[in-house]
């Protein structure tokens, strides 16, 4: 009673969230006004994000945002163009970037978290040399850039040292590379030659060599570089099969001729790897553009989702953890939101009803991922183009940023801790950096008890013994602008309990007090509250001392009963060498067999253990011991008034026995589901009382205060 006694008086709060509302909100206004510092290039490195925007006294520059505060990194070129930070990417700790000012012009710059500095200066002067492609491959970065004699070829950078790849096409042109790739120990790029056209270039790390995939000098036109394995695979067209897939394994091109009729194009475009396969949407007659896969060895169709030749156009494919998702238009709900895993697709979700779209081709953001979250721009047809997740489950729009039809056109999605950050524009601050806080919970429910005085977080005063519920609005801690929504259910009680106490000792009462001679005693202890300081704990204690327990069994109709109250209890089988009962530790026992029991009664140092009695089962004979039925009875302990209630069927009769096995009422002959019956009548005690329904009987336990 005593670990009853401090729930009573613990002020303690429980927060389980019931609702998760989205929050989102500005970020940083890095440029007040409507037209906004429109950040771009967001990107994750060491421990913030860094991106270009326009600051309010400066052009385009390099910022970091950290902390809910948006600072520069370095005004490189002063004055109104700004020095156009560019193509973020993080390298062996360093965030390197293209940046032009009036002294270097257009060249490769690095960050390390404390100052910026020129990484390769590979056009010394103002002129700058139009670096381009920045893409890591193992420890070195790869680019295309003019020197001002070689003219734009492919080159790489170390960490300390820039270094010209390969000089494809001698002269002042250059051959213009683009696409790099890795894979088997190689670097791929494409690039152009008068003799090959533009061609794919295999780099040992020493010698580019060209892979003529179309010979003559018209070139393959090859495109979506891309790794799987060893491997990589990519588009191209030998003049004679048309567009098709082709891969390169380190020794030599091959093409994998999907569409084996001749000139006819599979035309293989937007290339994702995911789980050990490249992803695309490719052409065939038959079924038209839809989702293909290449596992290293074959190239297999996903699904058909536009069924009957139509063209699905799989577009925006984004790898997750489990799924691959993408935007897909199955002829019936325009080009919406789909997954697979591989083996079949499905749709997620409708998002504009019927044949409109709600993810225009024309929307050329990709998708963003945080394990199998997804993140897509969509327009529902009544919010413009939104931020929306799908969370495995259920898919929902981030925050109507402007209210009705206009869209806040957010971009650059990128995800940072728990947070999705984007930018957007609301047509008061401008295009500026907006957060969606995954975690923050703006709905929630309290259960609170108090011993005293409850001040909601609202500033509502609520005294007095009750129960009361309330709903506060108050500012969010975790979502600037946001109000968080709190739904508290509140118990105030009185700072008071009873304890009943049963000892075969001397008793020491909380107040100090000592009791030694055997009886009954029923007094009030007034103590400091630990739980509450400040306030009185009041407990009423009903005391007894006795020389010896009185471990007397009864039994009567099933059920075993032992005389000494408010003892520990433990049944005992008799016929099994007094092994215990498992659970079997009330002062009444209904045993499922019939057999021969004991009970052992104890209470702190002192212990008896009764006779064995031997007890008829009722169990088989009509018994019910389902505790999970309909039956009610309450309240328990009573004072009054009991009542007997039970979903239909209807109770026939009930009757209520003492602890010595005692019928002392029944009614019979009922055919009501509720019975209400008197018990002020009866002694303080346990009772038990059978209650018969056309399902069987059942049997409850009663305390009669």
């Amino acid at each position: 009673m005593i670990r009853k006694l401090l729930l009573t008086l613990i002020l303690g709060v429980t927060t389980t969230a019931i609702t998760q509302e989205n929050c989102v909100y500005l970020a940083s206004d890095v440029y007040p006004g409507s037209y906004g510092s429109l950040p771009v290039s967001i990107t994750e490195f060491n421990g913030a994000l860094y991106f270009r925007c326009t600051g309010n006294n400066q052009g385009p520059e390099l910022w970091k945002y950290e902390n809910g505060v948006s600072t520069i990194i370095e005004d490189l070129n002063p004055g109104i163009a700004g020095s156009m930070p560019n193509q973020l990417t993080v390298m062996g700790g360093n965030l390197y970037f293209t940046a032009s000012t009036g002294t270097t012009g257009l060249e490769l710059y690095k960050y390390d978290g404390v100052s910026v500095s020129v990484a390769a200066d590979i056009m010394p002067g103002s002129g700058g040399s139009f670096i381009n492609h920045l893409t890591v491959i193992g420890t070195e970065l790869y680019f295309v850039a003019d020197d001002g004699i070689n003219g734009l070829e492919p080159w790489k950078f170390d960490g300390t040292t820039a270094t010209l790849v390969a000089d494809v096409n001698p002269g002042s042109i250059g051959c213009n590379a683009g696409e790099f790739a890795g894979a088997g120990g190689f670097v791929y790029f494409t690039g152009y030659h008068p003799s090959y056209g533009y061609e794919l270039w295999k780099y040992d790390g020493t010698t580019a060599v060209v892979q003529d995939l179309y010979p003559g000098t018209d070139g393959s036109d090859l495109a979506e570089l891309t790794t799987i394995g060893s491997k990589i695979c990519f588009r191209a067209t030998n003049g004679t099969q048309g567009y098709e897939l082709w891969t390169h394994d380190g020794v030599a091109p091959v093409c994998l001729d999907v569409c084996t009729t001749g000139p006819g194009d599979f035309t293989p475009w937007e290339f994702v790897y995911f789980n050990s396969a490249v992803y695309f949407r490719g052409f065939e007659t038959g079924t038209g553009y839809e989702l293909w896969k290449y596992d290293g060895t074959t190239t297999t169709l996903v699904q058909d989702v536009f069924v009957g030749g139509g063209n699905a156009h799989p577009n925006h494919l984004t790898a997750g953890t489990n799924f691959l998702y993408f935007a897909a238009n199955n002829g019936t709900a325009g080009n919406e939101l789909w997954m697979t895993d591989g083996t079949t697709a499905s749709l997620v979700s409708d998002i504009n009803p019927g044949s409109s779209e709600s993810m225009p081709y024309s929307v050329t953001e990709n998708f963003v991922t945080v394990g199998d979250n997804i993140f897509v721009i969509a327009d529902n047809g009544a919010s413009g183009n939104e931020i929306w997740r799908y969370d495995g489950t259920s898919i929902y729009m981030s925050k109507d940023i402007i209210p009705g039809s206009t869209s806040s056109n957010p971009s650059g999605m990128v995800s940072f801790g728990n947070s999705l950050f984007f930018m957007a524009d609301d047509q008061v601050a401008g295009g500026e950096l907006w957060e969606w806080n995954l975690d923050a919970v703006l709905v929630d429910t309290f259960s609170v008890s108090s011993c005293g005085d409850y001040t909601s977080p609202g500033g509502t005063v609520y005294s007095g013994d009750g129960d009361y519920v309330i709903d506060d609005v108050i500012p969010s801690q975790s979502c600037p602008g946001c109000d968080s929504l709190i739904h508290i259910e509140l118990t105030i009680g009185d700072p008071a309990d009873s304890l009943f106490i049963l000892t075969c000792e001397d008793y020491y009462s909380p107040g100090g007090n000592v009791y030694t001679f055997d009886g009954n005693y029923v007094f009030t202890d007034t103590v400091p509250s630990i739980a509450c300081p400040g306030e009185d704990s009041i407990i009423s204690i009903d005391l007894t001392i006795v020389d010896a327990l009185n471990a007397s069994v009864f039994a009567f109709d099933g059920i075993a009963f032992v005389s000494q109250a408010g003892a520990q209890y433990q049944w005992l089988d008799c016929d099994n060498g007094m092994a215990p009962i498992p659970g079997a530790n009330e002062q009444d026992f209904i045993p499922v067999d019939d057999g021969n029991y004991a009970c052992e009664v104890s209470t702190g140092t002192c212990a008896d253990t009764s006779i064995c009695v031997f007890v008829e089962s009722t169990f088989g004979m009509g018994l019910n011991d389902d505790a999970n039925s309909d039956i009610s009875v309450y309240p328990n302990p009573v004072t009054e008034r009991l009542i007997v209630s039970n979903n239909p069927p209807s109770i026939l009769s009930v009757r209520i026995f003492n602890t010595l096995g005692e019928e002392i009422y029944s009614k019979e002959n009922q055919t009501s589901d509720k019975m209400e019956i008197d018990m002020s009548i009866f002694s303080k005690g346990i009772y038990h009382i059978e209650i018969s329904t056309a399902d069987g009987k059942y049997i409850r336990k009663v305390v009669k205060d």
